[in-house]
């Protein structure tokens, strides 16, 4: 092909370009969509619709746990090698079980509160700390828990119930998770 039509045919794709994109920024209909709901006719008869929700899918909770728990095995572990670095392995907890298999998991109620925003706020500064916070409403929707874990490693939840004892100049408490 010879080389002045091929500049021509750039030049032309070039000109359409810009004039798709320069054009609707000039023109003063497409500054707002409002021309375009004044076109629509405005439905005024929607039939009102029931529809059944869902069922809800049962939680199993598990049995109660008594207290007090015999003390958990430590599992002795050596260091780990990833990628060329060494991984500190402290020791691993075995998790106490039930009767039926299930683990037993602890959590930290850090505190609890009347008003949510305070929870949120708590919430909020425990995760900016690194730590796995969430809340959770007491049954009778009166006060807001914030919580740390869960966690079947108990000793673990341990040291993390002391760095917040410190940090936050709180009396957190390690409870057994009952789920939702």
């Amino acid at each position: 092909m010879d080389e002045g039509i091929k500049r021509k045919l750039v030049g032309a794709a070039v000109l359409v370009t810009l004039v798709l994109i320069i054009l609707p920024n000039i023109t003063s209909k497409t500054k707002s969509a409002e021309h375009l709901s004044q076109s629509v006719a405005l439905e005024t008869n929607v039939p009102a619709m029931a529809m059944p929700l869902p069922e809800p899918l049962p939680i199993l909770v598990s049995p109660e746990v008594r207290e007090p728990l015999p003390a958990a095995k430590q599992v002795v572990m050596k260091d780990m090698e990833v990628d060329g670095q060494v991984l500190p392995l402290q020791g691993f907890e075995i998790p106490l079980t039930l009767d039926n298999g299930q683990a037993v998991v602890w959590q930290i109620q850090v505190a609890s509160f009347a008003k949510v925003n305070n929870a949120l706020a708590l919430r909020d500064k425990l995760r900016d700390a690194g730590y796995k916070a969430y809340e959770q409403q007491t049954p009778d929707g009166k006060y807001t828990r914030v919580l740390v874990g869960p966690s079947t490693q108990k000793s673990a939840l341990q040291d993390k119930l002391t760095r917040i004892k410190q940090a936050f100049k709180l009396t957190p408490e390690l409870t057994l998770f009952k789920g939702s």
